[in-house]
């Protein structure tokens, strides 16, 4: 979508005008100090300029007359004006010079030049609203290469039914060494010959292991679950198994570990809609951000290995499929953080408690245990000492 299709119609006063061309200038105020004989030079910001607004409009036809008359008489009235911008829709302008030019050539027409001077410029968001997606689903990420599995696995039945045979067993003794090093029940049977089905049955039983107790952080919690399921990353990197079932298995440990991310995603929202202390600090979610970043990078390069053997296709598509997965939860996480304060850095400048420092800093002494959560090497809150270091949630 652009310009072309959000035209409006150009008015000054409630005059309409074919506006055929537009220029808009805008220039920085700065002051500049510089000692006599120097080089260098102390350059101060201090805003913009107002904004020069320069159009060329038209009119035609028998009645051109009558509406030059009456835009001239909008352009020689005195004071500020409504001005409908081609592009940027109402302004409040003042005249600066017009020029009305007619030719010989095209009767019954003219053009007129127009200089517009903006004194007070609207307030314009300077982030674009971003789409947060409430959840990054399983087949999304092992489509593609399940279908190429799939369809590996029916040329096999075709072609060679011991190769075929072979795969299948492969496959079955692969799931199952995975189910039993996770303690996974089967909830559902597997068919081999539906990959795509079979691995989102896999992953919703590994999000299932997520839980939370008080007595573990979430993070620790977190960090455990998928350092177990990264420990079957090489299970079907051998000479065994096909290229094809080599790529569905680095989809499905991402899958795996994004679906453990999107619990406690969910778990965290549940926690702020409902007010309570979250079980994640803005801290604890960067590690978990940064953490799936690395494994979703670790198998966008193994995908780059791909590109030149015969999976190139499906290399080419998956890395863009695990670069939108990257993207989604770095939103998603992001969002989490930026509804609390900022996280930032505090100096203790004398011998306090955590509760001391608590209702200096909020007023609020109760917010001593959020204090500790954000910095949970602090080994005695009850001896500040002066120099030491803590993040705190800025005022």
């Amino acid at each position: 979508m652009g310009w072309a299709t959000e035209l409006q119609d150009a008015s000054f006063r409630g005059v309409q005008f074919e506006c055929t061309s537009t220029n808009d200038a805008v220039s920085k105020a700065l002051s500049i100090k510089q000692a006599p004989y120097s080089n260098d030079a102390e350059i101060e910001d201090v805003g913009n300029n107002p904004r020069n607004i320069s159009m060329n409009a038209v009119y035609s036809g028998e009645d051109y007359k009558t509406w030059l008359d009456a835009l001239e008489a909008a352009l020689l009235e005195t004071g500020s004006g409504e001005l409908i911008h081609p592009i940027y829709g109402i302004m409040q302008v003042n005249v600066v010079d017009y020029s009305v030019d007619h030719n010989s050539e095209n009767y019954d027409s003219c053009t007129i030049s127009i200089k517009f001077i903006q004194a007070k410029d609207k307030k314009r968001q300077l982030f674009i609203p971003v789409a947060v997606p409430d959840e990054i689903y399983t087949e999304d990420i092992i489509d593609v290469p399940a279908s190429a599995l799939e369809q590996h696995l029916k040329k096999l039945e075709v072609l060679d039914q011991n190769q075929f045979f072979d795969a299948v067993n492969n496959i079955r003794n692969g799931i199952n060494t995975f189910r039993d090093g996770l303690n996974l029940a089967k909830t559902t049977i597997e068919n081999i010959l539906s990959p795509a089905s079979f691995i989102v049955g896999l992953v919703d039983d590994v999000s299932s292991l997520v839980t939370f107790d008080t007595n573990i952080s979430a993070l620790s919690k977190w960090r455990d679950l998928v350092h177990r399921v990264q420990r079957f990353e090489k299970l079907f990197q051998n000479d065994n198994s096909s290229p094809e079932l080599q790529q569905v298995w680095r989809a499905t440990q991402v899958a795996s570990t994004v679906a453990i991310t999107q619990k406690i995603i969910e778990s965290v929202r549940l926690e702020l809609a409902e007010n309570k202390e979250t079980s994640l600090t803005p801290i604890d979610l960067a590690v978990i951000r940064q953490n799936n970043r690395q494994t979703i990078q670790a198998t966008v390069n193994a995908e780059r290995e791909q590109i030149s053997t015969e999976l190139n296709a499906v290399a080419v598509s998956q890395i863009q499929v695990y670069k939108e997965v990257a993207d989604q939860l770095h939103l998603q996480i992001q969002a989490l953080i930026e509804i609390r304060p900022p996280v930032t850095k505090t100096m203790i400048v004398v011998p306090c408690t955590l509760h001391w420092l608590a209702h200096q800093l909020y007023e609020d002494m109760s917010r001593a245990n959020e204090i500790r959560r954000l910095n949970p090497d602090l080994v005695n809150p009850a001896v500040l000492r002066p120099g030491m270091e803590l993040t705190v949630y800025a005022r």
